[in-house]
């Protein structure tokens, strides 16, 4: 079907019970773009394409599915405005579409730059693209374009930034590199493709990224998630990559661009989106580097930028199975985490969401060090006190905007929090409370977890039977 495009995006009808059928879109005989999407002649919402540089040209559809469906294809002057009352208000989320890993965090020049993969054209996992939104404070959100998008290599699977003050890449001085992997046979596209990893670059604050080249080729098939940083104490810049089953690499490099193995891990249960960082106890007196995985599966130990040198058996991050992914931003002295929690309903149009930004740290436990989660202090900076209470007991009815709660707990007491039908009995210090998401921290953070909620959580009642020795309630509007 060729298609007249009159205006800046094109709709795609889209139902959730349909087929998935495929798009390729070619202008003139170029192919810019494959899509699998859910078309449907009774549509439950519409994904938005942005066509707007091809305004008052003809692009070509082809595809194995009726033409009818083809034909419901339209255009329109701005994007489909999915209109939902539930949505989280402080926890991100795109206007449409999935999403799921956060990818090239980093900090830079008063901006926190938040990519993630993103499927525009659907509300479950496929067509992967980077997405991209910018914050100041880590709480609002706004977002951007479209950041990275499949190629002829493959899909857009999750990487990191960097911003090279030394131009040891020779993309030029104070560049953001973008490290990605191109999942290649994951569309028709690259069938012919392994997986390699890749880097892109942005001269103007990461508004726009330019593909460059791949900087390292198969080394197992299905091997992902770079993570690069630099280590000072060996001079030289690191990647630690996912290769199969449980196995990881530590790769080095003095260009970004050319890599060595360097090391070789594998620790039962870990697997995707490793990470590297040093962490220190809040009063400074111990560090120990940690090794990260996808299920926030952790190790503690030591890196000497050649080898990590295992200190502890692997520990678990999370109270509970919904944050999956979590990386940790460049360009910050804070040890800043965001991870994607994995919900299960679809909102509208929409499915999945960022966790809260956390700060980490060590924390000493009866059973030894253990990493510690909380809230940036940006939430707190914009919640404002409603209610405080020394009440043994509580009981306040929710008002509709999140809350953030803080309960000091009599020694050796505590009782269950009732928050609706949801119930936390972990002895928590902090809880928050957002449309479809409660978290919670516990013993200096030690103990984290999120719990899926019902879309009328912020209407629901807060109740506490005895054991308080305070609690205060916080809103963040």
């Amino acid at each position: 079907m060729n298609l007249k495009i009159t205006e800046n995006y094109i709709w795609l009808p889209a139902a959730s019970d349909c087929d998935e059928v495929k798009l390729h879109i070619y202008y003139k005989e170029t192919k810019i773009g494959e899509i699998d999407v859910k078309l449907s002649l009774e549509p439950d919402f519409y994904f938005p394409m942005d066509v707007s540089e091809f305004v008052a040209k003809e692009l070509k559809i082809c595809s194995e599915c009726d033409e009818s469906l083809l034909k419901a294809i339209s255009c329109h002057d701005d994007i489909y405005k999915n209109k939902y009352p539930y949505r989280p208000r402080i926890h991100f989320t795109t206007k449409s579409g999935w999403i799921n890993d956060p990818n090239g965090l980093i900090y830079d020049n008063g901006i926190y730059h938040m990519f993630y993969q993103f499927n525009p054209y659907g509300i479950d996992w496929g067509n992967m693209h980077w997405g991209h939104a910018v914050s100041r404070n880590l709480i609002s959100w706004e977002l951007r374009d479209i950041a990275l998008f499949p190629d002829e290599y493959g899909t857009v699977f999750s990487g990191c930034a960097f911003k090279d003050e030394k131009n040891a890449s020779g993309y030029g001085k104070d560049a953001l590199l973008f490290f990605y992997t191109a999942a290649g046979g994951f569309n028709k596209w690259s069938k012919n493709r392994g997986s390699t990893q890749r880097v892109a670059v942005s001269y103007d604050n990461a508004k726009t990224l330019i593909k460059k080249d791949m900087i390292l080729d198969t080394i197992k098939e299905g091997n992902r998630d770079p993570k690069v940083f630099y280590h000072s104490e060996s001079a030289s810049y690191v990647m630690v990559l996912y290769l199969i089953d449980n196995e990881f690499a530590i790769l080095r490099s003095d260009d970004l661009k050319n890599w060595e193995e360097s090391d070789r891990l594998s620790f039962d249960g870990m697997w995707e989106c490793p990470d590297l960082f040093e962490l220190e106890t809040k009063d400074k007196d111990e560090k120990r580097w940690v090794f990260w995985s996808a299920d926030g599966y952790y190790v503690l130990g030591d890196f000497d930028g050649y080898h990590f040198s295992k200190e502890s058996e692997v520990y678990s991050a999370y109270d509970t199975k919904l944050p999956y992914a979590a990386q940790t931003y460049a360009g910050t002295d804070r040890r800043i985490s965001v991870a994607w929690y994995r919900t299960v309903n679809d909102r509208g149009a929409f499915k999945g969401m960022m966790s809260i930004p956390n700060e980490l740290n060590l924390a000493h436990t009866d059973n030894g060090l253990r990493i510690g989660f909380k809230p940036v202090k940006e939430l707190y900076d914009l919640s404002v006190k409603i209610r405080v209470s020394q009440d043994a007991g509580f009981y306040e009815k929710l008002s509709g905007d999140p809350v953030l709660i803080m309960i000091e707990w009599k020694k050796d007491e505590s009782s269950p929090v009732f928050i609706g039908d949801i119930k936390i009995d972990k002895k928590a210090a902090t809880i928050l409370i957002d449309h479809g998401i409660v978290e919670y921290y516990s013993k200096d953070g030690t103990v984290y977890g999120a719990i899926e909620a019902g879309e009328d959580i912020l209407s629901q009642s807060i109740r506490i039977e005895a054991g308080i020795k305070s609690i205060e309630i916080r809103t963040i509007k």
